[in-house]
This record gives structure tokens, C-alpha cells and sequence, in this order.
């Protein structure tokens, strides 16, 4: 049994050892230098309290491992046109498809130094990346706003930031699901295009669309101005 387990079962007869225990694992990275090398599913505890584990696909292998998935898609089995009572909490299951939860997103993200790097698998282009130093989002006062910041490298193009105010930029926007529209467009981008995300007007960027088909607009404009013959999408984030 791992320290970990052994802790969850401490924590059944005395529940005062439950809070922040310093030997819990907060993400991948934690994982990663304790010892991890396989990517793979694993529970993280983002909020120090055992008896809130978070289960979580670790990359253990991307640019020296430890990161935390909170975006990945490899099939259409999970629909993600969702409310944002979904995305707050998360949903799909982080063997193929997931969203790992804004709130979750925001306590992993929060006060710390946090890299994203998103890959894009194409059918014919293969896989691109881009890597941003600097990846935050707020809470949901605060509607999920993102923020990036400091340089970006990759494959894909910096896209996420383009120029600053730019319809395309959704750096600095607020997250929008079908029932509750941030973007700054006339309507729900979200409805127009199911899913939810930071949208602008509605943006050059859009992970989470209608699954491979001509009906997922603009994943990363230009370069990909539809999803048809996307194979895999992910969002990774790891402390510095």
C-alpha cells in the first residue's frame, strides 16, 4: 500500500489527520519527484485535504514530465457543449477525454509560477505544441478570467495572445459556457460554437468543440481553421 493510501485509511478513523498533510501529492510535478516516471491516471490533492482527491492524467514524459492534464481529447465519446456547473466541477474521465474542473484549474494555478503547454495531434500535420511561461486562471467571482503572460514558444504559433486587443486574443477574457455568456461578441459564442472557453469575438483558439468534425471552428486559426481531422488535443500545466 502507498504512503497515500495509507493516509486515506488514517483518515477514516481520525479525521483531524485530513487537512493538509504535507506528504500529499498537490500535482504531477509532486509525483514526478517522488519517484513517478509512467504517464498515466493518478489522484493529486490540489486543496491539501485527503478527503478531496483529484483524479488526474500525469504526463510524466513531455520535457521532463510532471504535468497536470486539465484539457484532453482523444474521441468524440465526451460531449463537451456543457453547462457551467460542468466546467466549474469537471467531467469526462482523464483516461481519454477530461476537463479537469475551473475551480481545480484555479487552485492549481493560483500563487504560483505555472507553464501551459498545449498540443494540437493533426491527422497530417502531426503534433504541434505551444508553451506559455506564465498560465493563471481566477476564480469564479471572478468568472474563470485567464491570464497569460511572460514569452511563448512552439510549433503552433502564439495564438491564445495574438495582438493585444484583437478579436482573436482570448488573453484576459472570461470563461462562457451555453448558459452563461463572458465573450464580446452579439451572441453566445458558445452557443454558436458548443463549448465552453475564454472567448472573445469568439477567438482564434478553441479546444473544446464539436469532435473532429467541419462544425468545430477555427481550433487554432490559422493553422487549423476546423477540427474535421484533429486526432488529439491537450492542455498541460506544471509549476516551475
Amino acid at each position: 500500500m502507498s504512503e497515500e493510501a495509507d493516509l486515506a485509511e488514517d483518515c477514516k478513523t481520525i479525521p483531524e489527520n485530513c487537512n493538509t498533510n504535507s506528504a500529499l501529492s498537490v500535482d504531477c510535478k509532486d509525483l514526478h519527484e517522488n519517484g513517478h516516471s509512467n504517464s498515466g491516471v493518478y489522484d493529486i490533492y490540489p486543496y491539501g485535504d485527503i478527503s478531496r482527491p483529484v483524479k488526474v492524467y500525469c504526463d510524466m514524459e513531455t520535457m521532463e514530465g510532471g504535468w497536470t492534464a486539465i484539457q484532453k481529447r482523444v474521441d468524440g465519446s465526451v460531449y463537451f457543449g456543457r453547462k457551467w456547473a460542468d466546467y466549474k466541477n469537471g467531467f469526462g474521465s482523464p483516461e481519454k477525454n477530461i476537463w479537469i474542473g475551473n475551480d481545480v484549474i484555479h487552485q492549481l494555478t493560483k500563487g504560483r509560477n505555472t507553464y501551459l503547454y498545449v498540443s494540437i495531434t493533426h491527422e497530417e500535420k502531426g503534433k504541434l505544441y505551444q508553451i506559455y511561461d506564465q498560465f493563471y486562471v481566477s476564480n469564479e467571482t471572478e468568472k474563470y478570467q485567464l491570464f497569460l503572460t511572460g514569452n511563448s514558444t512552439g510549433t503552433l504559433g502564439d495564438k491564445m495572445r495574438k495582438k493585444e486587443g484583437s478579436p482573436g486574443a482570448i488573453n484576459g477574457m472570461f470563461f462562457t459556457t451555453i448558459d452563461k455568456d463572458n465573450d464580446n461578441f452579439a451572441r453566445n459564442c458558445a452557443i454558436d460554437q458548443p463549448g465552453g472557453w475564454w472567448f472573445n469575438r469568439c477567438g482564434n483558439t478553441f479546444l473544446n468543440g464539436p469532435w473532429a468534425t467541419q462544425h468545430w471552428y477555427r481550433p487554432w486559426n490559422p493553422l487549423f481553421i476546423s477540427g474535421e481531422y484533429i486526432k488529439e488535443t491537450m492542455m498541460l500545466i506544471k509549476r516551475h
